[in-house]
């Protein structure tokens, strides 16, 4: 839980913590931006695979005036990366970005002054706008990170619009956390995939959150995000056909793996009414089903059925742990 006390007249102390993977282009111009942050780090983490000898190649020939330090991962997954960061920590603030990000120069300095502020913050997301050559203007968006009752959840943190608010969920992108909350309960190793690994960043938020820390959302901590190259093809990305049934059921699977400590039995039942006939372009219920099934044709029935298979198969995986009792 978190603590009571006043606010400390110390400054806080801040690591920067990177999970890369064979994207060394895009880990250059992300270092570039961290070495022109207002507020530098006491500490920037560079998690790497063992097998990525691209990144450890780049990285011994790198001549950054950073505070670098690199933890190598044995296990593949975000999830493996982010722990192990999280486990090397000796900061009181662990602000995380994606490695095809670049920094606006006051964002680090703006995450710690929330963190300064309020000693019941445990976890702050910012904007990650789109960057890149063919990248279009976005509608900015006021609802940012909400999860509704019925299961569905609102995102817009790319595009996010107003002043600095509490919100539900953050977005792996640009989310930092108090190091003490964080690490009271760490990413959920559940969590299928051996990439990305879909929701892994919803699922700490509601961790930290469960926990009983604060979350919040400030659009003007700031980064730009250009979407690089990634091992596994993201499913949720686009409708496209499902070449690889494991991982499009992935985003589906993580995602009641994500709500399964957080809801009622009640709220389950009516998560798993409104999933089968309704559900979302990325989750397909009937209703979304039926309605790219002109466009889409044939790929929009199998969008639903692995939609649906995915969601039986984690509540029989997490109710079968639950009854074991191992995982939770």
């Amino acid at each position: 839980m978190p603590h009571q006390d006043s606010l400390s007249s110390q400054p806080l102390t801040a690591t920067v913590l990177l999970c890369t993977y064979q994207r060394k282009d895009d880990l250059a111009r992300c270092l570039s931006a961290l070495e022109l942050q207002t507020r530098q780090p006491e500490e920037i983490l560079l998690t790497v695979r063992d097998t990525d000898n691209i990144t450890l190649d780049f990285l011994s020939s790198s001549t950054y005036s950073l505070p670098l330090r690199m933890v190598p991962v044995q296990i593949p997954g975000l999830v493996a990366a982010r722990n192990a960061g999280i486990a090397a920590l000796k900061t009181d603030i662990v602000a995380m970005i994606d490695d095809d990000t670049y920094p606006a120069v006051n964002w680090l300095e703006s995450v710690c002054a929330h963190f300064e502020a309020d000693s019941q913050l445990g976890g702050l997301g910012g904007r990650d706008r789109p960057a890149g050559d063919h990248v279009k203007e976005v509608a900015r968006q006021p609802v940012v990170g909400i999860l509704l009752y019925y299961g569905k959840h609102i995102g817009n943190h790319h595009s996010g619009i107003g002043p600095a608010r509490p919100v539900d969920l953050l977005k792996g992108a640009n989310m930092s956390f108090r190091s003490e909350a964080i690490r009271q309960v760490g990413f959920d190793s559940r969590l299928s995939g051996t990439g990305s690994q879909p929701c892994e960043d919803l699922s700490i938020s509601l961790r930290v959150r469960r926990a009983g820390w604060k979350l919040a959302y400030d659009p003007e901590v700031l980064v730009d995000h250009y979407e690089g190259a990634r091992e596994e093809q993201r499913h949720y990305a686009a409708m496209l056909p499902v070449k690889d049934p494991k991982a499009f059921g992935e985003v589906t699977y993580n995602w009641v793996v994500t709500i399964w400590d957080e809801f009622s039995l009640f709220r389950h039942l009516v998560f798993i009414a409104w999933q089968f006939f309704v559900g979302t372009r990325v989750r397909p219920g009937l209703v979304q089903a039926l309605r790219f099934s002109k466009s889409l044709g044939n790929i929009s029935w199998q969008r639903f059925w692995y939609t649906q298979q995915a969601v039986a198969s984690a509540y029989k995986d997490l109710y079968r742990a639950r009854s074991s009792g191992s995982g939770t």
